[in-house]
């Protein structure tokens, strides 16, 4: 399949996304921010939804907490340019909540068939929400020894925290954990 057929059918996959009746009140005025990459990326990154600047600009991982993401990417090696990045709800929710159980549910079908067409070697999910949405399992609290890695389907998913919560951290927490999500990132490259 050439680039421009992959195009024509990631649009396809978002517009019967959208076009969901549970979703379309939900949706109605908001603006789409679709998966951004190479569609034949090696790496799938998955957050929960758009931010402010991410909605304004139309492309997942643009705000400060895709800032943080890109500079953990570098350190373990990863060019940026080589990610799929999506979210399990792709438009910012009213008043910045995380998304809804049936919103989760209802993205879950998405997320399958963008995973199918960009196959990634690895799914990297950016927090609770993200795993939950590709795994269909809950998370549970993270530690900075031991990040979360499942194989489903034939496909890896590393579980990360968000950058968000990164980014709230203070003291000694935010290095220890930029540096465990950094090597994370690293064992997932090399395990591809």
């Amino acid at each position: 399949m050439d680039q421009a057929q992959r195009e024509a059918r990631m649009a396809e996959i978002y517009r019967q996304y959208a076009g969901q009746p549970v979703l379309r009140r939900i949706a109605e005025g908001r603006r789409l921010v679709p998966g951004h990459g190479p569609l034949d990326a090696p790496l799938m990154v998955v957050g929960e939804a758009p931010g402010e600047q991410e909605d304004k600009r139309g492309v997942p991982f643009t705000g400060p907490a895709g800032k943080l993401l890109q500079k953990l990417f570098a350190g373990a090696g990863l060019p940026w340019d080589c990610c799929y990045v999506t979210n399990v709800l792709p438009w910012r929710p009213p008043g910045n909540r995380d998304p809804y159980p049936f919103e989760v549910q209802a993205a879950e079908a998405r997320l399958e068939r963008e995973a199918a067409l960009v196959d990634p070697l690895v799914v990297v999910a950016a927090g609770a929400v993200a795993w939950r949405g590709l795994t269909r399992s809950e998370l549970g609290p993270f530690a900075t020894e031991k990040l979360k890695w499942r194989e489903l389907g034939g496909r890896r998913f590393i579980g990360i925290p968000h950058p968000s919560f990164i980014m709230r951290l203070g003291g000694a927490e935010r290095p220890q954990w930029e540096r465990a999500v950094t090597e994370a990132l690293a064992m997932a490259l090399a395990a591809a």
